[in-house]
């Protein structure tokens, strides 16, 4: 693997994502204990729509054919929701207290770099929109991304769907999907994590221009 080509925000993640390894197998080292090992393939599945935001900023997948674009931007919303959905882990919390506060950093690192790699992936695609129309439609495409992103959250963490329901059970995911509505539950994960995304996309989106504009 040569660094040399890599961003420094990838160089970034990639040091982030070692940590929380590390940090999950030193656990496994000093409790004997899988416990949280199911964090990493989450991480995994956290991974994806980066990989492809970066995958398609790489092949100018925007410049493309337009149906190529638009069932890019679909596969990548398919798995945005595995990002921050590692923020809902936290629910796996059970203080031991030899391990207590080493449990809260692993948790912690796991979630904030979830959250980090939707938010980043998130601009990415909005500026990859943004190129290819206008500002206004990559503005109303993250937002809309977000709010269905949360809505994907609660999919996984309540009833516990995955990316990869959409395949294998359709029928099944859009009925229960249907059945949500009623759900007060579903409402408030899709709203708190929709405008949670939302704001910290849009304070990540500034301090991007505004940097911008000081170099300018």
């Amino acid at each position: 693997m040569d660094m040399r080509h890599f961003t420094k925000t990838q160089k970034g993640i990639l040091i982030l994502v070692l940590l929380c390894v590390f940090l999950d197998l030193l656990r496994v080292q000093l409790t004997q204990s899988l416990n949280y090992s199911f964090l990493l393939w989450n991480l995994f599945l956290a991974l994806i729509p980066y990989v492809l935001s970066e995958w398609y900023k790489k092949t100018a997948l925007h410049k493309k054919n337009t149906v190529q674009f638009l069932f890019g931007v679909l596969v990548w919303l398919l798995f945005l929701p595995n990002a921050p959905y590692i923020i809902t882990d936290f629910i796996h919390f059970k203080p031991n207290k030899p391990m207590v506060w080493f449990d809260l950093f692993l948790l912690f690192s796991f979630a904030y770099t979830g959250l980090l790699l939707a938010i980043i992936s998130s601009r990415d695609i909005y500026l990859l929109v943004k190129e290819k129309w206008s500002n206004t439609i990559a503005e109303y495409t993250i937002v809309f991304s977000f709010f269905l992103c949360g809505f994907g959250i609660y999919l996984g963490r309540f009833l516990r769907f995955n990316s990869w329901d959409i395949i294998a059970s359709p029928i099944r995911l859009l009925k229960k999907s249907v059945a949500s509505f009623l759900e007060i539950e579903a409402w408030y994960i899709t709203l708190g994590f929709g405008v949670l995304l939302w704001v910290l996309f849009a304070i990540f989106k500034n301090i991007s221009l505004e940097r911008l504009s000081k170099k300018s």
